[in-house]
């Protein structure tokens, strides 16, 4: 499989001069381009100086600002209480959802319901449906 100029620029931009670092499939392919093309070869050079650049004008870490920065650390999480031990009412919480409220007014409803005394019209045979249509149509 051969590689063109093109894509090797874009791959050489986007993950640079190493080589260990491009997509596997790719690296091959770029290998051998290197071999045989002068230009792939100046483009490379090219990349890994600018990579030398890079790498050598980042700043290193300040050494008394990270310890600093470690004390501090170190005595906040000294100083803060330990996290309280969940108790039943938490393992409860996601069960209750729209909250306590709800589920009390429920329990009340079915209470009332249980206590009320039944409704007259329950189980009497005069007040079937189809003899609530024929009641209504003799009213007309």
């Amino acid at each position: 499989m051969s590689m063109r100029m093109v894509r090797f620029a874009d791959l050489l931009d986007s993950h640079g001069a190493d080589l260990a670092r491009w997509p596997a499939a790719e690296a091959p392919a770029a290998r051998a381009l290197l071999a045989e093309s002068p230009e792939a070869q100046r483009r490379l050079r090219a990349a890994a100086r600018l990579d030398a650049r890079l790498r050598a004008s980042r700043a290193g870490p300040d050494d008394a600002a990270l310890a600093r920065m470690r004390a501090h650390v170190a005595r906040e999480v000294a100083r803060s209480p330990l996290p309280a031990r969940p108790g039943w009412r938490q393992w409860l919480r996601p069960l209750l959802p729209m909250g306590g409220g709800a589920v009390l007014a429920l329990a009340a409803c079915g209470v009332w319901l249980s206590l009320s005394p039944p409704s007259p019209f329950t189980g009497t045979a005069d007040f079937s449906a189809p003899r609530q249509i024929a009641m209504i149509e003799s009213t007309d």
